[in-house]
């Protein structure tokens, strides 16, 4: 009798297997940007590219081959343009299959409530849950860029405005995963689906030894 893994099965294992490693790709991504840091608050667009630059130098060294893209551009049934995925994280070399990355600027003036709804939530979490950056894709993350301002503040506001954007009320602390101790879990309705998403906070306000 053939007891290998069902091909449904693999393919969850092998899709789990990257989203993993896409996600120890940013933050050690972010550890070599932090080395080389030149000057602050930059535009988002700037510090996007300059962690996408650097995911894909690093990006062997984690077993990842396939593409890693900036604003790729997503359509409906149409073919009507539908937004841009700030870092889209392929899963195949047909480029089918991705992981969306939405990447969200804060500064001092912005660790407030109503910027987490209308910023953080309205602009970028409900692109997932629309459907706009994932189709049918079922797992997704967001990259906070702290730019200025007190980041226990921000890790704090973060985790007592969340909840109340999840289809579960609930947020996990998933950094003990991880090297890093800012990564956090939420779950979100989709439809008559739900998708996880990754939240995973950076602090450029700090400097590490080279």
């Amino acid at each position: 009798m053939n007891k290998s893994m069902p091909v449904s099965s693999w393919k969850r294992a092998f899709k789990q297997g990257f989203e993993r490693k896409y996600i120890e790709l940013v933050i050690y991504s972010y550890q070599k940007v932090l080395q080389k840091l030149a000057y602050r608050k930059p535009w988002e667009n700037t510090r996007r590219n300059m962690l996408l630059e650097q995911m894909r130098k690093n990006k062997i060294h984690f077993g990842i081959t396939f593409n890693i893209a900036s604003e790729a551009g997503v359509y409906d049934e149409n073919y009507k343009d539908t937004g841009r995925i700030d870092i889209c994280c392929y899963l195949s070399p047909f480029e089918e299959q991705y992981i969306a990355f939405e990447c969200k600027r804060f500064l001092k003036k912005n660790i407030i409530p109503s910027y987490i709804r209308d910023e953080y939530y309205g602009e970028g979490i409900r692109r997932f849950e629309s459907n706009t950056y994932t189709g049918s894709a079922s797992f997704g993350g967001m990259i906070v860029f702290l730019e200025e301002g007190d980041f226990p503040k921000l890790q704090k506001t973060l985790l007592q405005e969340l909840p109340q954007y999840t289809f579960n009320n609930n947020i996990d602390d998933i950094s003990m995963d991880y090297n890093h101790k800012y990564v956090f879990q939420t779950t979100h309705g989709k439809g008559r689906e739900c998708i996880t998403l990754i939240h995973i906070l950076l602090d450029f306000m700090r400097t590490v030894s080279t």
